[in-house]
This record gives structure tokens, sequence and C-alpha cells, in this order.
């Protein structure tokens, strides 16, 4: 059976320009029975204030995803490389042994708008890596896009530790079959418009996980739109 794991129990963290809403403990937000789901260490919803640049950070043995949904987030590593991240673009930072990372919103007017997962790679201390791709809205209308995964067919950016992490946009005329694969738990996470799924309704925020297969369901827009996440991670 799915468990029901409600916004209001996820924690907000506003500091510094940063308005940030997190489904496991993070930081300042602890709660010892939200530690993370299986290899999901982090899964949050983040906005960065115009002009606003974060602390750079150190980070290890980490595969970071970073969605950026609107407006643009800059990047520097410390060594004289550095980017921006526009809307659709997803960035995977897979930390290895050890890589830094400092962010900052270039915008002098408008926040920009990201999802943030962190995951547990399979090994540890690996060469760190950084890649990058953008992704068309119309691939995930009414079906399933995948982001990241165990390997980097059809665009997706290649995880390590058999994760996937897929993402879509429904609409109240058009149901969506949920189907995790074999051997998996997942991670259903509303980010925008409400849900039903069976006899449940989800906003945004709200989430479904399931703990041990079978996953599947059919999955319904309510009123408007609405985009999902689902994360799926191995079972043992």
């Amino acid at each position: 059976m799915p468990v029901f794991r409600p916004a209001a129990t996820r924690g907000r963290l506003q500091h510094d320009g940063v308005d940030s809403v997190h489904s496991f403990s993070s930081g300042d937000y602890v709660d010892r029975d939200r530690m993370g789901f299986g290899a999901l260490r982090v899964l949050a919803d983040v906005s960065v204030a115009p002009g606003v640049t974060l602390p750079p950070q150190r980070r290890a043995n980490m595969q970071i995803l970073t969605w950026v949904r609107c407006g643009v987030l800059a990047w520097s590593d410390g060594a004289g490389v550095s980017g921006e991240l526009h809307g659709g673009c997803v960035q995977l930072l897979d930390a290895g042994h050890g890589s830094e990372q400092a962010e900052r919103n270039p915008s002098a007017e408008h926040p920009v708008e990201l999802v943030r997962l962190w995951l547990q790679p399979e090994t540890v201390n690996a060469v760190p890596r950084r890649v990058e791709a953008w992704f068309d809205d119309a691939d995930r209308q009414g079906r399933w896009q995948t982001l990241a995964g165990p390997d980097d067919g059809a665009g997706a950016l290649p995880l390590r530790g058999g994760a996937r992490v897929r993402v879509a946009r429904i609409l109240p005329e058009a149901p969506l079959d949920l189907a995790a694969a074999a051997g998996a738990r997942a991670w259903l996470q509303v980010l925008h418009g409400t849900v039903r799924c069976g006899e449940r309704t989800l906003a945004a925020g709200d989430a479904l996980e399931w703990a041990s297969p079978p996953v599947e369901g059919e999955l319904r827009a309510v009123g408007t739109p609405a985009d999902l996440l689902l994360v799926e991670v191995p079972s043992a």
C-alpha cells in the first residue's frame, strides 16, 4: 500500500534570499523519521531571489540533480569553470571524491525556481563529473520523460546506482499510467496542480511512496494540468 506524505509535513527553510521546502531532513530542518528514501537523500523545491549568491559548498560522494524550472542559475566550480542553467536545463553534479560549486541568480528582477535532488551513488570516491542537458516541455506532455537514469539513452543524464528520475505533465482528460520498474521503490511528488491517484487526491507538495512492488495505478489531473516528479530507487 502507498504511504501518503502531505505537503504540510515538509520542512521550510528561509534565509538570505533562499526559500526552500524539503521532503527530508536537510540543514536546519531535522525530522529523524524523514531522513531520506533509500538512495534519495534530498528532494527540495527552491526559490532564489534576484541577485542572490549562494555560499560556495564542497560536496563529495553524492549525485546532485538541479532542474531549473524557470529563470537562470549561474554556477562556478572554483577552478575557473562556470556556466548558466536556463529554464528547462538539468545539471548532474556527480561530486565523487570532492567538488566545489557556487551558485547565484544573475537576474536583478526575477527569481529562479528549481528542483534539487541528492542521490547516493553505488560507489564512493569516483572521479567527479558534471553533465548538463536541456529537456523540451513537449516531450513530457501526457507521458513520462526521463531526466536521469542508469544509462544515458534518449538524452537522459547518467546516474550511478540504479535510480531513475522522471517527470510528466498530465491533462484532466488524459490519464497517465504509473508504473515503476520491478524491484524499485517509488516516490511520487506533485509539483503543480491537483492529481487523483486511485481514491487519493494529491495537491501540490503532496507525495506518495511505495516501499515495495508492485507500483502501479492511474494518475489524472483535476481541473487544470498537473506536473509530476517520479523517483525510483533500488529496493535493496
